[in-house]
């Protein structure tokens, strides 16, 4: 499930030493992307970081939870979670006792557009990390006792979070919003659907989707180039091709006018709210302006227009934040919060008349550049460790954006003017129509959300 919520406390910590030690924005410098094709297809990227004695190694497979079905929702995530659970030559206990003896880290998991297998190790320990993050990769057993105890952990994690309002809304939200697309799916899956899942589905899904020709490996820190080639070659050089597969998915709904869905939680002495509509993907051409423009209506904490609103002026809310999630396919707009149930109709109306004013009558000279300085003095900090550098390149990679996506982000921020946050507000922010999920008390909401318009309830019992 997609984590929507801000740690507000760390992102005003982190904003205040940002605009307080930024200066002139630089953009950020990385060193030479060494690049080689296996003849298996798989793409090979080098960096060499040696601030720390260090790699990180990761693979990335170009499909991850959009290739799940209705049916076989969780499937991606299940399988991933399997990779390391024991391979032809180790079992379990093996593998973390492996990557324990050199103090490394090694883990698998699904995103919504990828998956992917990563690896931190010392330097010194590069052929162990090369040996164990391949080995889980190309030889997973998908033993049936393991499937069964990851099948059973998963099924407890899916019940525990029909106790938790925020994970309620966020699921909800992505069905009402994507529909038939598998971006609506639960990247979990279901009770009903993770009972169903065989092995076999797991051994099929891992066959179709896990090969070199759809996959890529970045490998980042104290290394040589060359060496990495070389164990590359020699560790997934045998893996075996296969048909890239196609993405070609469900449009989402139309959404027309207001549509309301309460989850009746009848112990609810709050709401949990989230509403929104789609939104952008990632190759779209205005995304640092709707960045620049998202930064000040929701995304920058305090200093964003939602805080300062609805939770300074009116208390309201003690949390208010919204964001824009960017994928291949398409992405969403949702603005999340919480409040006291009385003050539930209040809340949204407020925020719905603060979207209209900043369509309406626009950011401020003052704005932008506060927004300038936080990402002048932010960015740059997500490159100091060779982890945070392959993740970069992966969202890089995966959608086809180019190195200078990286290296001129900064640049392209501070290109953003006020005209062009405006323009972005109008263009992708529709507060005309939009979705609205909201969990709380029914009783004493069902109302008030009635005076927006129809209200489709569920009990929590009926998900």
């Amino acid at each position: 499930m997609r984590n929507r919520s801000i740690t507000v406390v760390a992102l005003i910590a982190t904003a205040a030493f940002i605009l307080a030690t930024s200066a002139v924005a630089s953009d950020v410098k990385l060193p030479k992307m060494n690049r080689k094709t296996l003849d298996n297809g798989l793409e090979v990227i080098a960096l060499e970081h040696h601030e720390q004695p260090v790699v990180s190694i990761r693979l990335v497979i170009r499909g991850g939870q959009s290739f799940d079905t209705a049916d076989k929702a969780g499937l991606a995530n299940f399988t991933a979670s399997l990779l390391r659970q024991g391979t032809t030559t180790r079992d379990a206990n093996q593998i973390s006792e492996e990557i324990d003896f050199v103090g490394g880290s090694l883990a698998a998991g699904a995103g919504l557009d990828e998956t992917n297998a990563n690896c931190e190790v010392l330097s010194k320990h590069l052929a162990v990390g090369f040996d164990l993050l391949s080995d889980m990769v190309i030889n997973p057993t998908f033993a049936d006792d393991e499937v069964e105890r990851i099948r059973n952990q998963t099924i407890s994690a899916i019940m525990r979070s029909k106790d938790d309002p925020n994970s309620i809304a966020a699921e909800m939200f992505n069905k009402q919003i994507f529909g038939d697309h598998p971006y609506a799916l639960p990247a979990m899956g279901t009770e009903e659907s993770m009972s169903m899942l065989t092995r076999d589905d797991v051994v099929a899904f891992h066959q179709k989707y896990y090969v070199p020709n759809n996959s890529f490996l970045i490998v980042v820190g104290d290394i040589k180039p060359d060496e990495v080639f070389e164990m590359a070659s020699v560790k997934f050089g045998p893996w075996q091709k296969g048909t890239v597969p196609e993405m070609n998915f469900p449009a989402p709904p139309t959404i027309s006018g207001y549509k309301i869905v309460l989850i009746d939680k009848p112990d609810a002495t709050q709401s949990n709210i989230m509403f929104g509509h789609l939104g952008i993907n990632r190759s779209n051409p205005d995304i640092f302006a709707v960045r620049v423009m998202n930064y000040i209506v929701g995304g920058g904490g305090f200093v964003s227009r939602l805080m300062k609103d609805i939770r300074a002026e009116q208390g309201l809310t003690y949390d208010i934040n919204s964001q824009f999630s960017y994928q291949r396919d398409i992405g969403d707009f949702a603005v999340t919060t919480f409040t006291g149930n009385e003050n539930t109709a209040s809340a949204i109306n407020s925020t719905i008349e603060l979207l209209k004013k900043v369509g309406a009558e626009g950011l401020t000279d003052e704005e932008i550049d506060d927004c300038h300085s936080f990402y002048s003095g932010y960015f740059p900090l997500v490159f100091e460790t060779p982890a945070q550098i392959a993740q970069q390149i992966q969202t890089a990679e995966l959608y086809g954006l180019g190195v200078e996506y990286l290296t001129s982000y900064v640049s392209k921020i501070n290109g953003v003017d006020v005209a062009a946050a405006n323009k972005a507000a109008k263009d992708y922010i529709d507060h005309d129509n939009m979705i609205f999920v909201v969990v709380g008390k029914a009783a004493d909401i069902k109302a008030g959300l009635e005076e927006l318009g129809p209200v489709t309830m569920y009990k929590i019992s009926e998900l």
